[in-house]
């Protein structure tokens, strides 16, 4: 890499990472006028789980994408689901209905097309979008004109950028927390997530999200939407202790099979319309985890990288979106109204120690719920998954 493959670009912010808590922040502060750069270490991410989103959270989906229901809306990798149907606290099923709700129907999610879809609006919006492009370093400036040195790197060149703000929207990786030498706190959680995809040639009707407890751990599934090909696709994960027996067998594929057929209502669901597995069984960290400190001077985590949640609290995309919102306001509100000095925007800045705040209650009400969820499940209490989540729990 040469000096000529280098730039010195300014920006307000830079913002590492482009999923649904990254690209809500640039919109936010594009909206604003403020000059955001958007970098994304993939060119064309390949992998993400399917996630559901409640109807509370539909208006948050409209505030950025636009109306999912409106007749001028063809928005990708959305699909209505009809409620919740769980085994949890009893071998009996549970059913919520979404149809009693203000929407009347919540949202299942194709998360490639649905975070596609977001970074196009960025950008629309007036952020600046690089693929690709990673960041290799950060470092303070001490002239006081911006404080942020940035070095990205890419296949083809090295670049330097310089930010007043430094935005780490990177997920669980937390790369410019980091970098920076601020710890992530998981509390011992080894929750692990492993998904299979499965197809059918037929149809199917079903548009609810189905959440079963099993003696090692839990199951969800859903439908996904789209087709491949004409065939419907759905989605099923197990969800266990990363050390435990139950979860060495999730990773193949005969062992996930044996576990799924000991499923109540997801095994003869996927069987009674002729599902048959695609593709290669996938593994992603579903533990609760948070960053020791949420910003400091001249920086916040928003999203996963500020806090991940285990997915039971089905709140991952929500609270994205949700706190990228904040963020993206408090950071606007910080950045017009103090000096360029990072000092001024750090946690003690009236703007970011809001979010801060924030976030520090958000962390407290998702443990109470996680630990009510898992407290209200009796069976298999002698069996280790269960066992560490009746000892954990705070009620």
């Amino acid at each position: 890499m040469s000096l000529r493959d280098r730039t010195n670009t300014t920006w307000d912010v830079v913002i590492v990472g482009s999923g649904p808590a990254g690209s809500a922040t640039a919109i936010t502060l594009a909206k604003y006028g403020q000059r955001v750069l958007l970098v994304e270490k993939q060119r064309s991410p390949s992998f993400k789980l399917g996630e559901s989103l409640p109807p509370t959270s539909i208006g948050l989906v409209k505030h950025f994408l636009g109306d999912p229901d409106g007749p001028e809306q063809q928005l990708p990798g959305l699909f209505s689901t009809a409620g919740n149907v769980s085994l949890w606290a009893s071998e009996q099923a549970d059913i919520a209905d979404f149809f009693f709700t203000p929407t009347g129907h919540g949202l299942c999610i194709d998360r490639l097309a649905f975070d596609e879809a977001l970074r196009a609006n960025a950008v629309a919006a007036g952020a600046t979008l690089l693929k690709g492009v990673s960041l290799q370093s950060c470092a303070r400036i001490a002239d006081g004109s911006f404080n942020w040195q940035l070095t990205l790197i890419s296949d083809a060149e090295m670049r330097q950028d310089r930010a007043r703000y430094l935005v780490d929207c990177s997920g669980r990786q937390a790369l410019v927390a980091r970098t920076l030498g601020v710890p992530t706190l998981d509390h011992d959680d080894r929750l692990f997530a492993y998904a299979q995809w499965f197809s059918c040639a037929g149809g199917d009707d079903d548009r609810y999200t189905r959440i079963e407890a099993a003696p090692d751990g839990w199951w969800y599934s859903n439908r996904l939407p789209g087709s491949d090909g004409g065939e419907t696709r759905r989605l099923v994960v197990f969800h266990s202790d990363k050390d435990l027996p139950a979860a060495r067998l999730a990773a193949s594929r005969q062992g996930f099979d044996q576990l799924l057929d000991g499923s109540t209502h997801i095994a003869p669901l996927l069987k009674a319309r002729g599902y048959q597995p695609c593709g290669t069984i996938r593994g992603a960290a579903a533990n609760g985890q948070r960053l020791r400190d949420f910003c400091g001077d001249g920086w916040i985590a928003v999203g996963d990288a500020a806090q991940a949640y285990d997915p039971l609290s089905s709140q991952g995309i929500d609270k994205a979106l949700r706190t990228a919102s904040h963020a993206g306001h408090m950071i606007h509100y910080a950045l017009t109204e103090s000096p360029r000095s990072s000092a001024e925007l750090g946690s003690g800045n009236t703007y970011i120690h809001q979010y801060d705040e924030q976030q520090r209650q958000h962390w407290q009400a998702y443990l109470s719920q996680r630990d009510h969820y898992y407290g209200i499940q009796p069976r298999w209490s002698d069996q280790p998954f269960w066992r560490r989540r009746r000892q954990s729990a705070r009620i």
